[in-house]
């Protein structure tokens, strides 16, 4: 490939990442009334009862409606702000619409207060040619095999990619590139930070009344400001020395609002429209929200445009996840066929379904009730069993787990490009506002403090005071997982039960089978319920603990939610995988089958199938209900509107965007622990069922256009926030894929059969044969030893001695044998060897390839130069250092002047035009002789 047409493939292979055209068609759906862009809609019922106001007027305190607290906000949002907004009534509902429109200057001001990045210098096509230089065969190699999944031109053509710094008005190259783009015609500003900045500017808007501050300082100043517009601005601006704060959340708090959010772009007719007239909104539906496209790449820059980062690095993680999954679900799908392909010529299999199995009896599974068995009746069960359990596990076991690690490593270089390409690797993160819900109960409590940050006295609510509710969400964190403990229990008595009632019917050849698949659909239709109903109650106990910011109130929500859901859905598999069987003794002690008397056991073709079908039935089911739950849920509001509502009158856009869910911090929640249970179940069990990958990148092609789809037509746009990484999901991945080395080593060791046969091959067979290995593996029973101890089954084969599965003495007392403590060394030796091996892998890798791709860091390097080199240039430091250059000039001159008095005292002072001078104290001036205008 020559180097000219690779660096074009790359330079196309950077649009998916990075589009920067900046288009904007964030306006009203009405352009011949509206010509500004509306970059936030503010919505409040009209006419709205006031009943804490009705209150306070009976008990004579003094108060202000609701509809003059909306004037008083809405007259210093454009007399003090600079902010353009124009108010809609609708003619058909009490429901009003304030559009609120944000001037340039005002953007550029707030960007540079906000040190925001924007556009400094345009990268040229030969910089990215150099940068990206010294790229390998392997990217190479990459950019061809993805070429066929290339975005739609229609997002990538006449892009153009720019440097970006942190805003100041006095660089002058800022303002030779917005001049730029003007004369390109195209705006500086993409629709996401134009609602950014105006979002910043609504919540620094703070509001002083009576009915915002709890404890009023001035009867006369609540009666001015309630009835003078003017003075009501004059008091949100004072809000510094108060406990107030910032004024959009708490006014919707307060009810003087409704809510509030960015205007959707128009979706109308978009299907008749060709590509170069879609606005962003249609091109993202078109290209993007559709299954026709779930094989393409994701548009992210688009994504980031219009929606903001936090749900750009949501797709951007979920569409990285998908690309990872593609190497396991291929290798799985390899190790599967190769499993069903080769289960005719499996040794053991063959025992078990052959003469030995037919001629073998098993001893009951419980005492006096349960019957005696044959071998042969877990053919079919075997059989299903060395599909996922054969000789390619463990290579396939050492291979998932260092694909978890690399999955949490490549990811980081992912997400470090991600930061660099949206300006997000050192924004500065601002100060966040205190929640209504914490400031009330602080209200309630009279407690203030000084913030040691700012300075500021507010609401604070002391630790002693939420301890007792800290401890309240540990024990319902712990009674709900021992309520999960119970539904696990409940199943195993469910699967004991049956298996005695299946065993006397003609169903007994499939009755494990039967039983396990039952078990399993139990289960998930109890952790389903449970789901519901915890989170509901994860909700409350986090609500009680008092969360002083919303990002520490999501963390605290995420935990709880996170612990609960591993237990729920892992809680079955794990006690199959480490603990079904383990702890069993032999025939006569095992109990008869009521809870609290019994020991379940595993099949003699071991647990690893009754795992895998279990995984199956939970990882499968869970993500199709969940799809089906979500699609429904989706369209839930779209039905009841077209049922049971007409529409009187044409809608605008705000009309319609008001109709639609609101985008909260949950909804982003929902999704990740989505993606996050479901990582588990490819992590954390994958050796028991292989196929877990390809089955998890199949519904999460689905997955992922739902959410699309969901995002752009069933929610309101979302405010785009910013942000560096996917925050506290980053650890709980990590922390997974660290569990997954150990859970995979641990089910080769003691849940499949490998260590086991190795034993065989290496103490009896002396080579490669499994022939005489399942006679190996079972232990005999006598059934005079049954009589003595009074559990004696209905014995109608007129049986000696019964088999069973363990590795013990043929007579009394049954000790375990010299093999089953070599086996359980063996278990315990792979253990440490797996671990240990794994993961210097991982660290060698970790040494060898950077967290920080080259090319992604030459360009930050190139960044820091321009903005360091443009800093330098500057107009106004250099006049700074010219007016301390001429300031120490003037003082030498002085000295001098002062070394012939024989007194070296002088003084360095600023006039009011901003220049120094140096001149001697009063005492001196009168014997000196005086200082000409140069010298100064």
């Amino acid at each position: 490939m020559s180097s000219q047409g690779y660096s074009t493939q790359q330079q196309d292979k950077a649009n998916v990442y990075r589009s920067t055209d900046r288009q904007i068609s964030f306006v009203s759906s009405d352009p011949q009334q509206d010509q500004l862009p509306v970059d936030c809609i503010l919505v409040y019922t009209i006419d709205d009862e006031d009943h804490e106001n009705e209150n306070n007027h009976k008990l004579k305190k003094p108060y202000m409606t609701l509809e003059e607290r909306r004037t008083k906000f809405e007259h210093y949002l454009k007399k003090e702000r600079g902010l353009i907004l124009q108010d809609y009534k609708s003619p058909s509902s009490r429901v009003g619409y304030v559009k609120v429109s944000t001037p340039f200057e005002i953007l550029l001001s707030t960007a540079e207060k906000m040190r925001m990045r924007l556009p400094i210098a345009r990268i040229e096509k030969r910089e990215t040619m150099l940068l990206q230089s010294n790229t390998s065969w392997w990217e190479r190699l990459k950019d061809k095999l993805s070429k066929p999944f290339l975005l739609d031109p229609a997002l990538t053509e006449d892009d153009l990619d720019y440097y970006t710094a942190i805003y100041s008005r006095n660089i002058l190259k800022f303002k030779d590139l917005q001049e730029e783009f003007e004369d390109l015609g195209k705006p500086y500003f993409t629709p996401a930070e134009r609602s950014l900045l105006t979002h910043e500017l609504l919540s620094r808007t703070h509001s002083v009344d009576n009915y915002d501050d709890d404890h009023p300082t001035d009867q006369h100043n609540l009666e001015q400001s309630a009835n003078d517009p003017t003075s009501g601005a004059n008091a949100i601006v004072g809000s510094q020395k108060s406990r107030s704060q910032p004024g959009i959340d708490r006014l919707v708090t307060k009810k003087v609002y409704d809510g509030y959010f960015p205007l959707h772009e128009s979706l109308h007719n978009y299907d008749t429209l060709p590509d170069k007239d879609l606005n962003d909104r249609q091109k993202l539906q078109r290209h993007w929200a559709t299954m026709r496209k779930c094989f393409k790449f994701q548009p992210f820059a688009l994504i980031r445009s219009y929606m903001g980062e936090k749900v750009a690095f949501y797709f951007a993680m979920t569409g990285f996840y998908n690309q990872m999954l593609i190497a396991p679900a291929i290798v799985g799908l390899i190790i599967f066929i190769y499993g069903a392909a080769t289960v005719l010529s499996d040794e053991s299999t063959s025992d078990i379904c052959g003469d030995f199995g037919s001629n073998t009896y098993m001893c009951p599974r419980c005492d006096k009730v349960c019957p005696f068995w044959k071998l042969s009746d877990s053919c079919v069960y075997s059989k299903i069993s060395y599909v996922f359990d054969n000789a390619a596990t463990i290579v396939f076991g050492i291979f998932m787990s260092l694909w978890a690690r690399l999955f949490v490593q490549f990811w980081g270089r992912r997400q470090a490009a991600f930061q660099y390409e949206w300006d997000s690797m050192d924004f500065e993160a601002n100060l966040e506002p205190i929640r209504p819900e914490y400031e009330r109960q602080a209200a309630l409590m009279k407690e203030t403090r000084e913030d040691p940050v700012t300075g500021i006295k507010e609401p604070n609510i002391p630790i002693k005071r939420r301890i007792p509710y800290y401890i309240l969400s540990v024990f319902v964190v712990i009674i709900t997982i021992l309520i999960v403990c119970g539904t696990i229990f409940g199943t195993i008595v469910y699967r004991v039960q049956m298996d005695y009632i299946l065993k006397d019917t003609s169903a007994k050849t499939y009755s494990s089978i039967i039983i396990t698949i039952t078990g399993a659909a139990i289960n998930l239709i109890c952790s389903l319920v449970l789901s519901q109903l915890y989170y509901w109650l994860a909700g409350k106990i986090t609500d009680l603990e008092l969360h002083k910011h919303q990002s520490k109130y999501d963390d605290a929500l995420i935990i709880k939610i996170y612990l609960f859901q591993f237990m729920n859905f892992y809680g079955s598999i794990f006690y199959i995988a480490f603990f079904k069987g383990r702890f069993m003794e032999y025939p006569s002690k095992y109990g008869e089958p009521r809870p609290g008397d019994f020991t379940e056991q595993c099949d003699p073709a071991g647990c690893l199938v009754e795992l895998s079908i279990q995984l199956v039935i939970i990882m499968i089911g869970k993500q199709i209900i969940n799809n089906i739950v979500e699609f429904f849920t989706a369209m839930r509001r779209t039905c009841m509107r077209v049922c049971y509502k007409e529409r009187k009158h044409t809608q605008y856009q705000w009309e319609e965007d008001n109709t639609l869910y609101d985008f909260n911090s949950t909804v982003l929640i929902d999704e990740y622990l989505e993606l996050v249970i479901q990582f588990g179940f490819v992590t954390l069990f994958v050796v028991a069922f292989p196929l877990a990958p390809l089955f998890a990148l199949i519904n999460n092609l689905v997955e992922l256009r739902l959410d699309a789809w969901k995002f752009l037509s069933k929610y309101k746009r979302p405010i785009p926030f910013k942000a560096s990484d996917i925050g506290i999901w980053s650890s709980i991945f990590s922390a997974v894929s660290y569990l997954a080395v150990l859970t995979n080593a641990i089910i080769i060791a003691w849940t499949s059969e490998f260590i086991p046969k190795m034993a065989y091959r290496v103490l009896q067979s002396k080579g490669t044969s499994l022939d005489g290995y399942v006679n190996w593996t079972l232990s005999s029973f006598s059934i005079q030893d049954y009589n003595n101890t009074g559990q004696m089954p209905p014995n109608t084969f007129n049986l000696v001695y019964c088999r069973y599965r363990d590795f013990r003495e043929s007579t009394s007392p049954y000790s375990q044998t010299t093999v089953y403590w070599n086996v359980l060394a063996a278990r315990l030796a792979f253990i440490i060897v797996f671990e240990h091996l794994v993961f210097f892998i991982i660290y060698l890798m970790y040494w060898l390839v950077p967290s920080v791709p080259k090319t992604i860091q030459n360009k930050i390097d190139r960044e820091r130069y321009i903005d360091q080199r443009e800093r330098w240039s500057s107009k106004e430091r250099d006049d700074t250092f010219k007016d301390v250059a001429m300031a120490t000039q003037a003082a030498g001159k002085l000295n001098q002047v002062i070394k012939n008095d024989h007194n070296d005292t002088t003084e360095l002072i600023r006039r009011p035009n901003g220049r120094y001078v140096a001149r001697k104290p009063k005492s001196i001036l009168n014997m000196s002789a005086r200082i000409t205008p140069e010298d100064e």
